[in-house]
This record gives structure tokens, C-alpha cells and sequence, in this order.
């Protein structure tokens, strides 16, 4: 079901991304057991750091619930986001495609941002801190892609929507390969990282507008990078 992950991808998104899609596959069900995490070290090939590293991130999404002494299982979805999950599991990734993937993430997240800063708790506000804080003191660059996704997916938590939270798992879920190589544009990391900065202080102030300006600004560079640096082709 699962195979190791190239060493030179981030390691830990890579894990999340295989199982997302065995998921996606009905390959893993609700209550399914993952294997240990020493099976796991041996299948992808890394260290139990990395594994721990994806299990966190799975059960911070809802995935998985890890049981401590009896080990990590699969978590049950609702119908509706099962039809989501699955649907998103029938889009074939490709240079053509990825545009139209990133159309749709600035619908969803232009309109995520808004509902963010209308219901946003001071929690979310201090997770959404966190993150930033965490990505600036990162010393290993390879968390950075994780971190980044964990930035979007509060923003859509905040948001109160269920379903665009599952949309937004599964789309950046489909867009892991595209986002880690722009990370690695020289610069586009401390960009990425500036960009949420001023994300989050439009949404603290209370302005939508503002916050969904910079939210189309930030995701608008981004892309920008990816078709710089790839054969992405401009229509």
C-alpha cells in the first residue's frame, strides 16, 4: 500500500500525502488500524521522528485518532465528506491542471479568509500565531512545506465550514508536489512566511477585505513562482 519516500522531498508531508490517498482509494477505512510505527519506519523508509511528525499532523486534520498503547486508527467520515474525499481522489494531477486547482483554492480561500476573521476565537488567533512563529524558527526547512499547509487548513478550520475544510484537505492534499517546489524558490520560504504575517494582522484587525486582498496577493505569488520555475505554460 505504501512506499518509500524520496529523500528528497519533505519527508513527513509525503507520509501524510500517501496516507490521504489510500484513504481517498478505499484503501484504508474508518477504524482501520495503521501498521506500528516501526512497520512504518521500515515501509517509508525514515526515521520514527518523521512518522510521529505525520501521525501529529493527521490527527490535527481529523484523520486519525492515535490511542496510546494501542496504536493509530483511522478516523469515520460523514457521507458527505466521504463524496468530497472522493471526488477529489478522481482529479488527475498534471501541468495542465494545476492552474485550475489553484483557480479554485482562491475561491475557496478568499471566501475562507473572510468567515475567518468574522468567527475567528482567540484560540484560533494564537494557533494561527503559533504556526507563523514556528515557520520563523524553523532551522530544519523541510517542516516549512507542513507548516504552511497547517497556516491554510486553521484559516479554514477558523472559518466554521466543514465542508470547505474537507475541500481545502483534499485540494492541498493534490497540490503537495506543486506547493513543496515553490518553497524551494530561493526566497519564496521567508516570502511565504511574511505573506501569512500580513494575512493574520488583517484578520486580527477585523478587516475582510484587507485580509482577502492579501490572501489572493499571497496565493497569486505563489503560483507565480510555480510557473517560473516549471513547464507550467501561460494560457
Amino acid at each position: 500500500m505504501f512506499k518509500p519516500i524520496k529523500h528528497y522531498s519533505n519527508l513527513s508531508e509525503g507520509i501524510v500525502n500517501q496516507i490521504l490517498e489510500a484513504i481517498n482509494k478505499g484503501k484504508l477505512k474508518s477504524g482501520d488500524k495503521l501498521p506500528s510505527e516501526r512497520e512504518m519506519c521500515i515501509m517509508f523508509s525514515v526515521s520514527r521522528t518523521v512518522i510521529r511528525d505525520a501521525l501529529k499532523t493527521l490527527a490535527g486534520l481529523g484523520v486519525v485518532t492515535i490511542r496510546h498503547g494501542m496504536g493509530t486508527f483511522i478516523n469515520e467520515v460523514n457521507g458527505e465528506e466521504e463524496d468530497v474525499s472522493r471526488l477529489a481522489s478522481l482529479l488527475q494531477i498534471s501541468q495542465g491542471t494545476i492552474e485550475e486547482l489553484y483557480q479554485i483554492r482562491e475561491i475557496l480561500e478568499s471566501q475562507a479568509v473572510i468567515w475567518c476573521t468574522q468567527k475567528a476565537t482567540v484560540k484560533d488567533l494564537k494557533e494561527l500565531d503559533d504556526i507563523i512563529s514556528k515557520a520563523k524558527k524553523a532551522i530544519d526547512t523541510s517542516k516549512l512545506p507542513l507548516l504552511d499547509a497547517e497556516f491554510h487548513l486553521k484559516i479554514a478550520e477558523a472559518s466554521g465550514n466543514r465542508v470547505l475544510m474537507r475541500l481545502m484537505v483534499n485540494l492541498l492534499d493534490l497540490l503537495g508536489e506543486s506547493r513543496a517546489k515553490a518553497l524551494l524558490v530561493p526566497g519564496r520560504q521567508k516570502l511565504s512566511v511574511l505573506e501569512h504575517e500580513a494575512i493574520l494582522e488583517a484578520i486580527k484587525k477585523g478587516n475582510e477585505k484587507l485580509a482577502q486582498e492579501r490572501m489572493l496577493l499571497h496565493l497569486t505569488n505563489v503560483f507565480a513562482d510555480i510557473r517560473k520555475h516549471t513547464n507550467i505554460s501561460q494560457n
